[in-house]
């Protein structure tokens, strides 16, 4: 469980320097897949190039662990996000806006000990809505969109 917070805290820091202690050369991070360039990198530089690019695109970016769960050779971290968005996401320009959203992060843990495979479950629905991409449901559905949620009023 420490080598899942130790990449939080890497991600909440910027400092990636010791990335080689707790990602394995054969880490694997299914988010990454979406992008044709960054699909191709592997290991600790894989690790590196995703806080570079989520810190480049928002400022103050802070993951709070709320819950961690280990089980066999898989520990899952429930975290909330929270940071301003001033780069580049995706080709979305950068609005300012503040964003805040919930994820839990799958990661394996090798025999070595280091983390070997990361996924990631997010409320993607929520954060492109903060970055204006999506629009917020209609009034007529905003109940709904809220139990949905399980946002009281």
């Amino acid at each position: 469980m420490r080598i899942v917070r130790r990449a939080l805290e890497a991600f909440n820091t910027g400092d990636t320097s010791r990335a080689h202690e707790f990602t394995s050369p054969q880490y694997f991070n299914h988010e990454s897949q979406a992008d044709p360039v960054r699909s191709k990198i592997r290991g600790p530089e894989e690790f590196i190039d995703t806080v570079r690019v989520l810190r480049s695109a928002f400022a103050d970016l802070h993951y709070e662990e709320q819950e961690l769960i280990a089980g066999g050779d898989k520990v899952s971290m429930i975290v909330s996000v929270n940071g301003k968005y001033i780069g580049n996401f995706f080709g979305i320009p950068p609005t300012g806006n503040r964003i805040s959203y919930q994820a839990v992060h799958i990661h394996r843990i090798g025999d070595d000990g280091e983390i070997v495979e990361h996924r990631a479950i997010r409320d993607d629905l929520s954060l492109m809505m903060q970055l204006g991409v999506a629009v917020p449901p209609s009034p007529q559905y905003e109940p709904l969109f809220r139990a949905w949620k399980g946002l009281k009023r």
